[in-house]
């Protein structure tokens, strides 16, 4: 995340690109050029970037209800700067000083955070700001086009002042529009997974974490801790369906033996066995907010009738996230997200490679992540292949230590 000495700089410097952008080529430039109507349109595109990018700074991203109390079965996760507990996917701002619901990113160009309640307007600012920078660099190069065909002509029939503001304002133009479409096809992205920017990361940290002996650790314990017994053995979806239907079977002959006996905390001395499900990989885990496409950008952005309506808002519910059916079917874990508690601690003996068991891998992929540096690494140090904690989508580390799942 950029850190500005003055925050307030974080508004000042887009607004006073917008006003160039928009107001210093209608004035040197296309005033001369476009048809009155041709002008209106374009200043019209203009008025909307600034309507999305003001409403994007003083649109509240949500906060928790000050009576909220986890359900059972969710993360108790006790907030001790707001002084209550936060919902699924609420972090807590260290820039803003607030939880803040379904939180994406502290965004330091709008001076908020993004989250539940205001994602639809930062979307909107990205996308009217890419269409008027696009429009205008068609313009811009048409005048740059137009010089070319007239470089005969002799130099006093060509506006100087003009020209010199061609010049200046279309490579910055360019670099306005490319990095808004970028940012674009990011967040757009991550809606169509129904997931924010945060959980995109917790995700890349499991996945590259999922050989973890400490991640397991962790999540066996979580498991013990909710339902008051060891986790069955995983199965993967992924096999034939009669490997599945052995899988099934197996599983539930193991679940009946654990019935008989006293169940032990997975806490305590781990055993020399390893405890990395053999059969269950990444592509079993199911995350549970993914709706399917439609579904995810009706309520992150509500009904497609509404997305260009500059006050529209979300048509879903930021404190009591919608599960999707097919993480209640078909998760094998039965733990909220993330399924190790996120900074939940628990020491695993033995870190190091055992080169032995290395040799015997012939899966690239599972090689290459059991010999990943960032495989037991802790959450807030752990950083994406982007090289990005925690810390720089404005999460406050100190308020995000999980206390305990609510049975």
């Amino acid at each position: 995340m950029i850190q500005l000495k003055w925050p307030i700089l974080g508004v000042i410097i887009p607004s006073i690109i917008i006003a160039v952008l928009g107001y210093g080529s209608h004035y040197f430039v296309l005033q001369h050029h476009l048809s009155f109507r041709e002008q209106m349109w374009f200043e019209f595109y203009v008025t909307m970037v600034w309507i999305s990018y003001l409403l994007a700074i003083i649109t509240s991203p949500g906060t928790p209800p000050s009576n909220y109390k986890p359900p059972k079965g969710e993360w108790k996760r006790y907030c001790k700067k707001c002084n209550n507990f936060k919902p699924p996917r609420t972090h807590h701002c260290k820039v803003c000083n607030a939880c803040v619901l379904q939180m994406d990113h502290h965004c330091p160009w709008t001076y908020n955070c993004v989250g539940y309640g205001n994602l639809p307007h930062f979307l909107r600012f990205l996308g009217w700001t890419f269409w008027t920078t696009s429009y205008l660099f068609v313009l811009l190069c048409q005048r740059i086009y137009s010089y070319y065909e007239q470089a005969d002509l002799p130099i006093y029939l060509i506006s100087k002042t003009e020209m010199a503001a061609v010049i200046f304002l279309t490579p910055i133009d360019f670099f306005i529009c490319f990095s808004q479409l970028v940012l674009l096809i990011r967040v757009f992205g991550h809606i169509f997974k129904g997931m924010t920017q945060i959980e995109t990361w917790e995700w890349e940290r499991i996945d590259s974490q999922f050989y973890s002996e400490h991640l397991w650790e962790t999540i066996r314990s979580n498991y013990s801790q909710l339902h008051g017994k060891e986790m069955p053995k995983l199965v993967s979806w992924s096999g034939s369906s009669a490997t599945i239907a052995r899988q099934l079977a197996e599983q539930e002959i193991e679940a009946n033996e654990e019935q008989e006996q006293e169940f032990e905390i997975i806490s305590k001395e781990p055993s020399d066995e390893s405890l990395i499900p053999k059969e269950f990989t990444m592509d079993d885990m199911v995350f549970p907010y993914d709706l399917g496409f439609f579904k995810n950008l009706t309520n992150a952005l509500g009904y497609p009738w509404m997305w260009l309506l500059p006050f529209a808002g979300p048509n879903s519910d930021g404190v009591v996230p919608e599960k999707s059916e097919e993480y209640q079917e078909e998760d094998q874990l039965n733990l909220p997200w993330p399924p190790d508690g996120g900074s939940r601690e628990h020491v695993v003996k033995n870190t190091q490679y055992d080169y032995d068991k290395l040799k015997q891998i012939r899966n690239y992929q599972e090689l290459r992540k059991r010999l990943d540096p960032r495989l037991n690494m802790q959450r807030n140090e752990w950083m994406d292949h982007a090289g990005s904690t925690l810390d720089d989508f404005g999460v406050d580390i100190e308020v995000e230590q999980e206390e305990s799942l609510e049975k």
